[in-house]
């Protein structure tokens, strides 16, 4: 079976204060299709592929921040993101699937749901990982060639490992249609992770990763890129319909500038009784720079995000959403002052022959492969995904 979905986010902001204030417009169209092997007569088959188009201007550039204030941004280009095939084994609790092609490795690592409501990168991907090898991880957005493997031995259990091309993309051709270049000293990325499901509600995750060929150093010399992150989502005591999370990270601070990162917030669900599908979220992003960073690149010694935001469902198709940043000593250029950055999300989507919910991030298209995430009971279930 065929299944197609197409999403359009569309960002505007208003940067009061910053290196650079003023308006800022990002907007990204996603097609993505996926077909399924199951009538074909090649049971537990799959092929996915998602391209995408992205118009507008950096959000960043007029905040200073190292941590991307807006999961959208990129140059200006369209893409082929995602293309891969597929083969499970096994069912819903007991499976293993292994896939082959360009993959979004945060569609399947170092992902925490609650926190894909925001706009914040940070929250989509920590900078520990997004912000690691000479043209960063396989995420948005440019992916690399590589595998994944998900093992789901029971319901409490998911394993999984990936080994990605260490440089996605080709940066002699950073507009590229299709960008993936396979260079004899790329070297390559591993990432493995197990989730484990404490309780209905409560899922635990810890990932470790690193990259075999050494780049130079951000002092002198040469250092392999490695580093671990956990994370933590539950609900909130005494508040209802709320879910929390917190999520930590290191990384190898000789090897690029962030050296930690710590992360959390809660995302309340029908706040106000006659608005039930909406959602209220706070969240913090606090990225750590690492001494070499700081006392090289003039960088300061850390960063912090604060974003409030409220999601808005309008219909299933159709969601509005502000959202307001306030950076606490931006770490992308040196002696930037703090900056506050007002915005407004915009999400239509549309698809066959499900039709994609606005307000929830993922894919509609790929089948999971994984034990099912955790949500409580009342509460819309999402995953994140810095292609959003």
């Amino acid at each position: 079976m065929l299944s197609v979905a197409v999403r359009d986010t569309a960002d505007s902001w208003s940067v009061f204060s910053g290196v650079d204030p003023g308006f800022a417009f990002l907007n990204k169209l996603q097609v993505s299709a996926t077909l399924t092997g199951d009538k074909l007569g090649l049971a537990g088959w799959s092929a996915h592929a998602q391209i995408f188009r992205f118009d507008g201007r950096s959000l960043s550039a007029g905040m200073g921040d190292i941590q991307t204030a807006d999961n959208l941004e990129a140059l200006p280009m369209t893409r082929l993101f995602e293309a891969w095939i597929a083969k499970q084994w096994g069912g819903e609790n007991h499976s293993i699937t292994l896939r082959a092609g360009l993959i979004d490795l945060n569609s399947q690592f170092d992902s925490v749901d609650p926190a894909s409501l925001f706009i914040n990168s940070s929250h989509g991907i920590a900078p520990d990982l997004s912000r690691s090898g000479r043209n960063g991880p396989s995420i948005y957005p440019v992916t690399a060639a590589g595998s994944t493997l998900t093992a789901v031995p029971n319901d409490k259990w998911t394993f999984r490992v990936g080994v990605f091309d260490g440089v996605p993309g080709d940066p002699a051709r950073p507009r590229a249609f299709i960008a993936e270049r396979l260079g004899h000293d790329d070297g390559l990325l591993a990432i493995l992770q197990a989730d484990y499901q404490l309780s209905k509600d409560t899922r635990i995750e810890a990932g470790a990763w690193r990259y075999s060929a050494a780049l130079p150093a951000v002092d002198s010399g040469f250092a392999h890129d490695q580093g671990a992150y956990a994370s933590m989502e539950t609900p909130v005591p005494l508040l209802p319909r709320t879910t929390g999370w917190i999520r930590l990270g290191f990384a190898d601070d000789r090897a690029q500038a962030v050296s930690g990162y710590i992360g959390l917030g809660a995302v309340q669900s029908g706040t106000f009784a006659d608005r039930p599908d909406d959602r209220l979220g706070i969240a913090v992003a606090h990225a750590i720079i690492g001494r070499p960073a700081v006392q090289v690149l003039g960088f300061s010694s850390a960063e912090t995000s604060v974003e409030a935001t409220y999601q808005v469902k309008l219909s299933d198709r159709f969601a509005i959403q502000p959202d307001v940043q306030y950076i606490i000593h931006p770490a992308g250029i040196a002696h930037a002052p703090n900056s506050l950055g007002v915005g407004l999300r915009l999400v239509l989507t549309a698809g066959f022959p499900k039709k994609p919910v606005a307000t929830d991030p993922t894919d509609p298209t790929v089948p999971p492969d994984g034990a099912p995430t955790t949500a409580p009971a009342d509460t819309p279930q999402t995953s994140t995904s810095p292609s959003q």
